[in-house]
């Protein structure tokens, strides 16, 4: 099976893979009756939709539109050229909006250290902001290094 990652970026950064179908299998027993012997088959993982994730909320406020009216993006395979090349899946999109979501609660974080570590706080108070910001700081930047692959060995 082909795999392709950072689908919100430009094509030319994209990056493919392959994995081997099997690896996404697993065999499960199948019988016809209660008396009858189980047989194994082979069926792929069951994967789980997120019921509370924002695409799946998107789709269901929007279900009925999405029955009568035609408001589709993208109905085929990946457009290279033409009027839909450049328009990303929803779901892609609401991804995103929860990225920016996700960036102002961290502003909104920072502004309360802001808040609490200024002068006249308490040496626990600082002590523990500086021990918490040295510690996220020396992780991130470990985590936006070239070389890092996505797998934390902390």
């Amino acid at each position: 099976m082909a795999t392709v990652t950072n689908l919100k970026s430009p094509v030319d950064q994209w990056k493919c893979g392959a994995a081997p179908i099997t690896s996404m299998m697993t065999v499960r027993g199948w019988s016809r009756g209660p008396t009858a012997s189980q047989i194994g088959k082979p069926a792929v993982h069951i994967a789980s939709v997120d019921l509370k994730g924002k695409a799946y909320e998107l789709l269901r406020q929007n279900s009925s539109s999405l029955l009568m009216e035609d408001i589709y993006k993208n109905p085929g395979p990946l457009q290279f050229q033409g009027p839909g090349a450049d328009l990303k899946p929803i779901s892609l999109c609401v991804e995103d909006r929860d990225y920016m979501g996700r960036i102002k609660q961290l502003q909104e974080y920072l502004e309360k250290v802001k808040n609490i570590v200024k002068p006249g706080c308490s040496q626990d108070v600082l002590k523990a902001a500086l021990s918490s910001m040295a510690h996220v700081t020396e992780l991130l930047t470990i985590m936006s290094s070239p070389s890092y692959s996505g797998q934390a060995t902390i």
